[in-house]
């Protein structure tokens, strides 16, 4: 703690004779703005976007997300696949990471068993305002076991379409080796 005070004093010795001692006023606001060369905030909503809901643009584990974002999760170190497919037909898949309507897959875990780890996850998405509207398709797919193992491997998927979050469960065996789930979006 006495470090980071120490820090503190330096930095402010050091920097604010550099900048004077102007007051500043913190203030947040939403909206689109920029502050212009002379120092003034200026107000841009006019060209910006303003969508209807709140997307971030990343999560908290690093996964790329948008209007769409879809994360699976097992707990096992099988090389379970996630692929979706748009619209159009593309499919999104480990073979094909991205595809022309702006989805990609950014996470592919336990893949060819290389470097597994049992809290697996893999996650496809489309950046905001790239997904278009129509029907996708989730597929799941047991691709290898990485073990000795025959039981079921149960899964979750995480479905986030414009900021509405739905959870999907099943699981994938020998026997029933992919599971499919359709998603619409409007």
């Amino acid at each position: 703690m006495s470090k980071l005070l120490q820090t503190v004093v330096v930095v402010s010795a050091v920097v604010l004779p550099i900048f004077g001692s102007h007051s500043a006023i913190s203030q947040e606001r939403q909206g689109c703005y920029m502050v212009n060369p002379r120092g003034v905030l200026q107000d841009l909503s006019e060209i910006c976007p303003s969508p209807s809901f709140v997307v971030q643009e990343s999560t908290p584990e690093g996964l790329g997300t948008g209007d769409i974002q879809v994360t699976l999760r097992w707990a096992t170190t099988d090389d379970l696949d996630l692929e979706v497919t748009d619209p159009s037909g593309n499919i999104v898949a480990y073979y094909n990471r991205q595809v022309p309507s702006g989805g990609q897959l950014d996470v592919d875990a336990n893949a060819a068993c290389s470097g597994t780890t049992t809290q697996p996850i893999e996650n496809i998405f489309w950046p905001v305002s790239q997904a278009p509207t129509g029907s996708y398709t989730i597929r799941v797919n047991l691709f290898t076991r990485c073990g000795s193992g025959s039981a079921d491997i149960p899964f979750e998927v995480t479905l986030l379409t414009r900021g509405e979050t739905q959870t999907l469960t099943g699981s994938v065996s020998d026997q029933n080796q992919t599971v499919s789930f359709p998603f619409s979006l409007d």
